[in-house]
């Protein structure tokens, strides 16, 4: 009789562990609740009338996942365990309908015109053995040129250094040490760069110009290069912009056409270009400049700017 109670009693204090081991990480389910989705890492209870195996009666240990892996979902059947019905799945998910769809044109519209204004490009350079005079000499040609400009009419807001640079001039130069004949990096003097844009308004001006900055500046002038435009394009948007939509429209009633479809509703409308236009003329590649004869004069075409502007449309289909 007391063997049997001593059994009985060992079997009611195992049922205890067991029972304070499921509910060490959690608080205890109430009866006819359903038990919170366990957690990675969580003692987890099997659900009722799931067999038992060896080990510990019941207790299961859900796996960590790695860092960064997927959370890892146990197949059904085993001892009862594995995902419930409601658990997340990586689903692929490809939308019906594209972004593309619709019928794409673009239309461009243009107006040529002549230029107003001349952009003239020029600089001055000197390289002298010292600092000093390399400045002086470059200060001097610069001074004399913006006289000349002055006296030509230009304004002082139409005149804007660009660039201006001190630098050292360095040449590789043989030379025998104690024998033996080595190349070394040898400083031979300074150069000073200074480049100035200017605006010429005069288009008929602009040859003269170019050929008194030259006599004044001397070999220190250096011609970077001129170009043309307008400084004013505004007042050509409205019909760039009108040209532009009209030409797309056509193409888009085209497109339907062709493929035996009904154009839609406007979704998508997009502007480019109508910046200034700038047609090259003339061109120097910052090379020495040099004075034009007295009985001839440097000649300089405008020519004729063409201003661009392109849109982009997209229509639905129906």
């Amino acid at each position: 009789m007391n063997k049997v109670r001593v059994v009985a009693a060992v079997a009611g204090l195992v049922a205890v562990l067991g029972l304070a081991a499921a509910c060490s990480n959690g608080e205890a389910a109430t009866v006819g609740e359903t038990p919170a989705e366990p957690t990675a890492g969580a003692v987890v209870a099997p659900p009722s009338g799931a067999p038992v195996g060896g080990g510990p009666v019941g207790i299961a240990v859900a796996p960590v996942p790695e860092p960064g892996a997927a959370p890892a979902i146990a197949p059904l059947g085993l001892g009862g365990f594995g995902a419930p019905s409601s658990a997340p799945r990586a689903v692929s998910v490809q939308a019906s309908g594209s972004s593309q769809a619709g019928i794409w044109v673009s239309g461009e519209g243009t107006v040529s015109l002549e230029p107003d204004l001349a952009l003239l490009n020029i600089g001055v350079e000197s390289m002298k053995r010292t600092v000093a005079e390399a400045r002086d000499e470059a200060a001097r040609a610069m001074d004399a040129i913006v006289k000349v400009l002055s006296a030509q009419g230009v304004e002082d807001r139409d005149i804007q250094t660009r660039f201006f640079n001190i630098s050292p001039r360095y040449e590789f130069r043989e030379v025998i040490d104690e024998g033996f004949r080595t190349n070394r990096r040898v400083l031979v003097g300074y150069q000073v760069s200074n480049t100035v844009a200017i605006k010429i308004r005069d288009l008929d001006a602009t040859g003269d110009i170019i050929d008194e900055v030259v006599a004044a500046g001397g070999d220190a002038v250096r011609i970077n290069g001129i170009s043309f435009t307008v400084e004013d394009p505004k007042p050509f948007m409205a019909q760039l912009r009108e040209d532009a939509v009209k030409d797309a429209l056509t193409k888009a009633e085209h497109f339907a056409s062709l493929t035996k479809v009904s154009l839609g509703r406007l979704v998508f409308i997009s502007e480019s270009g109508g910046s200034i236009p700038q047609a090259r003329g003339f061109e120097g590649g910052f090379a020495l400049a040099e004075a034009a004869p007295a009985f001839q004069s440097t000649s300089i075409s405008g020519g004729e700017l063409e201003l661009r502007m392109r849109v982009q449309v997209v229509f639905d289909i129906l």
